[in-house]
């Protein structure tokens, strides 16, 4: 199985001196996720607890294709530049399940 990672850091429009969550673009995140878990594709999602503004998501998608345009297009935190993303595929070898 394969699944794609989601890597959130703070992205280039948060200013100096602030930080990601208290940038109101951030909502556009929240509402990524949010259509993502309606749409049955999020797996899991989360903040980092040892570094501030970084993230990762993890979505069950078809295709690279598709989780590269979900993340960067369709996430209007990334578009706005309050995070940027990096998409990487993951092989799944072994669950709890």
């Amino acid at each position: 199985m394969t699944m794609f990672v989601l890597l959130h850091v703070r992205g280039p429009a948060v200013p100096d001196g602030e930080t990601v969550g208290e940038q109101a673009g951030i909502a556009g995140h929240y509402a990524f996720l949010r259509r993502r878990h309606a749409a049955g594709q999020l797996v899991l999602a989360g903040p980092f607890a040892d570094t501030e503004g970084a993230g990762m998501t993890i979505l069950e998608v078809e295709s690279a294709e598709e989780a590269h345009q979900l993340a960067t297009q369709d996430d209007q935190a990334v578009v706005d530049g309050v995070l940027a993303v990096t998409v990487r595929p993951w092989r799944v070898v072994m669950s709890r399940d």
